[in-house]
């Protein structure tokens, strides 16, 4: 059973301590992004990582800030991104976004929020361009306070399960912290 966040506990998403934890631009840069890129990021929320990717792709570049969530996606508009950031609603295996059309995917802390993780993982390797980044980052399979419930969270051996019956090509795993980690993975080139 799959728990969406609730839009109630924006805070959360905003607090001084989350930027601390997790500089955005700092794992933004760390898993690729460039000037110039298009940059989806799916399950945006109230823009953690949209905005500070807007400031480093810059005006050549383009960032898509997708969530299933009118709500959270509210938050994003009302801080007035720049002219480059695009604000969609999605639905969780279905983005609004052409075959090959971004540099780089970042799902944050959403995989284990999916009904069908293996279409969402699929729909995330369709928008982006072959052989270019697809970053799931999620938490750990721990008991702590922070985060999901324990029963929600995805072991990161799973995660490259699921990533594999998606039919991308994993490319490997990283821990941020024992808490996070990043499973890397890419679209195949088309036969």
């Amino acid at each position: 059973m799959t728990k969406k966040f609730n839009p109630a506990e924006v805070g959360r998403l905003e607090s001084p301590e989350r930027r601390r934890a997790m500089p955005p631009a700092g794992i933004l840069r760390k898993i690729g992004l460039k000037r110039g890129m298009t940059f989806a990021d799916v399950g945006a929320g109230t823009g953690f990582f949209s905005l500070p990717a807007s400031r480093i792709v810059g005006p050549s570049g383009r960032v898509v800030a997708l969530d299933v969530s009118k709500e959270m996606l509210e938050h994003l508009i009302a801080k007035g991104p720049p002219g480059w950031v695009e604000t969609k609603i999605c639905g969780e295996a279905s983005l609004p976004l052409a075959d090959g059309a971004a540099d780089l995917v970042l799902a944050c802390f959403v995989l284990h929020e999916a009904q069908d993780p293996v279409a969402f993982l699929r729909e995330l390797g369709r928008v982006a361009k072959p052989r270019s980044p697809v970053v799931v980052m999620e938490w750990s399979k721990i008991r702590q306070k922070e985060g999901p419930p324990f029963e929600h969270r995805l072991h990161h051996h799973d995660v490259e399960a699921l990533i594999l019956q998606a039919g991308l090509c994993f490319r490997g795993m990283e821990f941020y912290n024992p808490s996070q980690y990043f499973a890397f993975a890419f679209r195949k080139e088309p036969a």
